[in-house]
């Protein structure tokens, strides 16, 4: 099936042609868009802002837990050292008797 092009059209509106006129419609849509994606811009430039926020506050909390560890294991290591010299006096007061 072949589509039909009137021929009240004449010959030169059956091949493609550009309009040199802009419409009112498409200066809208266009300006639409244009705010659109400046706006997604933004906010995309703000969750990412505070994305790094996040990540900056959550690497200091991780230092503060790491510092807390680290000084809950020189307080195990403490107790250790505190238990096994009393052992070792237990142990030899047992020895001596």
């Amino acid at each position: 099936m072949k589509p039909e092009v009137p021929t009240q059209w004449g010959p030169d509106k059956r091949s493609w042609h550009l309009d040199k006129t802009i419409s009112v419609g498409h200066l809208v849509s266009t300006v639409v868009i244009a705010v659109s994606v400046f706006s997604w811009a933004m906010t995309l430039d703000k969750r990412v802002e505070q994305n790094a926020l996040a990540i900056i506050h959550l690497k200091e909390q991780q230092a503060a837990e790491q510092k807390r560890i680290e000084q809950l294991r020189g307080e195990i290591k403490q107790d250790l050292r505190d238990i096994n010299h009393k052992l070792d006096r237990l142990i030899e007061s047992q020895s001596k008797r």
